[in-house]
């Protein structure tokens, strides 16, 4: 398995030789920016110095503001300004302040003067009123790096508003919601829900900014801690993250990915909930294991999902923000057993060594674009009703986004993908249409969780049987979970 080193070396080479994306045709500057992290871990100055002319370079105005692009100027680069933006102001200022001793005087004037026209103008504003929780916390990274680089404290207001905000869109039970009120907003409302691609960006870009800015986090720590329980709840027995849990599904052709661990790595190691050491441990191991062929893989079929390997690289550079990482990477050589019992309100999951148990009561209706709208349960039989079931919400607006997705896939040569997407489309339009209704698609109206005398944990679950895309019969199904005493 690669070491450390190895893995930093390679990345550097298959960023810098990829920066225009063979996908997506575009230069993803908001990932290619954290080669800074990388030039810093090895001692590349000068590399990096010259990086950080050619990014300065990329600062535009859009609408009166200035901002790094491509952003949203280019539709081909799958992300925004917020997210552009925020993780340059981080990754430059992160490393201006690292390698102060060995920048010029007049660049760094330069770059404080290029920084501080980019947080005034749109960073400051982006980083507490974006409408998706961890675009705001992206763009609050940036703020945090430029606090701790220029020493300006007038910003640091914001941090304490963008964070009482995010905890706003967390559920009870410490899951982050991707878009709260996305209806509101226009965007499909099944994206108003729990995702572990961004549970744990979320958790990261707030203890980041709290450390950079050197502020204590006694304030938000109870909070914190709750969400981090409901990250751990994310992962199977072999440190991978259950794609059942998340609500952007249209991401993801495969039933789980590695693509977002890096930020996992980076919560996990500053957390002190129980079980947050042997989920590190297994999450570090996956990575080794999916960074192969130069690069990381999202899954062992990474070929099939969206976004592209230079994300997922780029993103690695958060695990050299990680205090004694060559050390716990090079040794993480074997999965450690793996057990995790999280009791919450609305989403129970009990994870064992071979085995897996995930009740989820947040029904959103998806649409076929999204995902499957699965609650965990495990099928009993299928029940056939001459029901006529409902289509899904914006049906054509699913083929659409569908016919889209499997052309960027084409685009950029990814026949695998473009071929599945197609395949799956013309296969869930048949299946949408047949009454055929089943327990893991349906709607959980009550959970009963009870703890026996034996230490052992009874839940009742009643359910309306469902379609894949929204309808339910009005019968309930009663099925009975019993999860053995924890050991």
């Amino acid at each position: 398995m690669i070491l450390y080193k190895d893995l930093l070396k390679e990345s550097v080479f298959f960023l810098e030789n990829n920066r225009s994306c063979s996908k997506h045709h575009v230069e993803h500057t908001g990932s290619n920016v954290y080669l800074l992290d990388f030039y810093s871990a090895l001692g590349k100055i000068d590399e990096a110095k010259k990086l950080i002319t050619y990014l300065l370079g990329k600062i535009v105005v859009d609408d009166g503001a200035f901002v790094f692009y491509p952003g949203r100027l280019n539709q081909m680069n799958m992300s925004n300004n917020v997210i552009d933006t925020g993780s340059a102001v981080d990754a430059i200022a992160r490393f201006a302040h690292t390698h102060r001793h060995d920048i010029s005087a007049e660049t760094h004037r330069e770059i404080t003067e290029a920084l501080t026209r980019v947080v005034a103008t749109y960073l400051a504003k982006a980083a507490v009123s974006k409408p998706i929780t961890n675009q705001r916390l992206w763009g609050l990274t940036g703020i945090a790096s430029f606090i701790a680089y220029t020493g300006d404290r007038s910003y640091l207001p914001l941090l304490d508003v963008s964070l009482e905000k995010a905890f706003v869109d967390m559920t009870k039970d410490g899951f982050f919601r991707y878009y709260p009120q996305a209806e509101t907003y226009g965007a499909f409302f099944g994206y108003d829900d729990m995702t572990t691609f961004y549970q744990s960006r979320h958790i990261t870009f707030i203890r980041y900014a709290l450390s950079v800015t050197e502020t204590s986090s006694e304030k938000y720590e109870q909070r914190l801690q709750k969400a981090e329980r409901a990250l751990i709840s994310m992962y199977r027995d072999n440190g991978t993250k259950d794609l059942r849990m998340e609500c952007k599904r249209w991401y993801w052709l495969s039933a789980y990915e590695v693509a977002s661990h890096a930020f996992d790595l980076y919560a996990l190691m500053h957390s002190v909930v129980a079980g947050h050491e042997v989920a590190f441990h297994n999450a570090l191991y996956q990575v080794r294991l999916h960074f192969t062929d130069g690069y990381l893989h999202s899954s062992t079929e990474s070929e099939v999902n969206f976004q592209c390997p230079i994300f997922w690289t780029a993103h690695l550079a958060w695990m050299t923000r990680i205090t004694n990482i060559e050390e716990l990477f090079n040794g993480s050589n074997e999965l450690a057993p793996f057990s995790f019992r999280f009791l919450g309100s609305e989403v129970i999951t009990d994870t064992s060594p071979g085995r897996r148990v995930l009740i989820n009561t947040r029904r959103r209706i998806r649409n076929s674009t999204v995902g499957l709208c699965e609650n965990g349960l495990q099928a009993i039989r299928p029940i056939w009703n001459l029901r006529l079931p409902a289509l899904p919400p914006s049906l054509w607006f699913s083929v659409r986004e569908n016919l889209n997705h499997s052309w960027y896939a084409l685009r950029g040569l990814r026949i695998r993908e473009a071929a599945t997407r197609a395949l799956l489309m013309v296969r869930e339009s048949v299946i949408m249409l047949l009454p055929r209704y089943t327990i893991p698609y349906g709607e959980v109206v009550n959970l009963q969780c009870t703890e026996t005398e034996r230490g052992s944990v009874r839940i009742t679950v009643d359910v309306k049987p469902g379609t894949k895309y929204g309808s339910t019969l009005p019968e309930i199904e009663q099925v009975l979970v019993i999860l053995p005493k924890l050991s």
